[in-house]
């Protein structure tokens, strides 16, 4: 059986509208609810990262708490490692004499005999130097002396060669060599002529450093 609605136009426009209105409230109703949650959550969330600043804020007061009360040692750290870096730089910058003779022996030849070696430190090689720039103008200078006797002037030559295969000496030259008869022994008309041996002085200059030698004046900071 066909159903038939025997309300009036009226009454049903009018219930219509009833039913639009509470589907409106409704739908109001579940968009505040939603709104409502959505705000409940973003205020825990700032409230939890509030808390999580609060912390990081704690433990920075802290840190820097400890950096302060460290700070002095930091001082010390650094004149330390600026003391080991000059301790370093002025034994690189060092004459090595122990060096400079132990392969003086290993080249000297055998019939060669030294009577006195001399060795004088220019003043561009002393710790303190600000500059190199007079390191070239003393290039005629004369640091390390040899004097000594052997029996022929090619050994003298040969001496001189070797000298040079010591990295610290440079600008190797033979001031004198001369000749004489030895004064040892007797000799008559019949014996054979009398020795002879040649005495010589070698002169070499010290090569210079690469860098500037240091300052042995190391810089302290005030520990607070």
């Amino acid at each position: 059986m066909k159903r038939m609605n025997l309300l009036p136009q009226e009454e049903r426009v009018k219930a219509s509208r009833e039913r639009g209105l509470i589907w409106a409230i409704l739908i109001l109703v579940a968009v505040v609810v939603v709104l409502g949650l959505v705000y409940v959550k973003y205020r825990s969330d700032v409230s939890s990262k509030q808390d999580e600043l609060t912390s990081i804020q704690q433990e920075i007061q802290v840190v820097q708490a400890q950096i302060a009360e460290l700070s002095p040692y930091a001082v010390i750290q650094n004149q330390r490692t600026a003391m080991t870096d000059t301790a370093k730089s002025i034994y690189a910058s060092s004459v090595p004499f122990s060096i400079l003779l132990q392969e003086l022996s290993l080249v000297i030849p055998e019939n060669v005999r030294l009577q006195n070696l001399t060795v004088t430190v220019p003043p561009a090689m002393l710790p303190g130097t600000a500059m190199l720039e007079a390191a070239p103008a003393a290039a005629t200078s004369v640091d390390v002396t040899f004097t000594g006797q052997t029996e022929e002037h090619r050994d003298v030559a040969e001496f001189m060669t070797r000298l040079g295969l010591i990295p610290q000496l440079m600008g190797i030259t033979l001031t004198s060599s001369t000749e004489a008869a030895s004064t040892t022994g007797t000799t008559t008309a019949s014996s054979a002529p009398a020795a002879t041996y040649t005495t010589f002085t070698v002169t070499a200059q010290l090569r210079p450093y690469t860098q500037p030698p240091p300052t042995t004046t190391l810089q302290t900071e005030a520990v607070q």
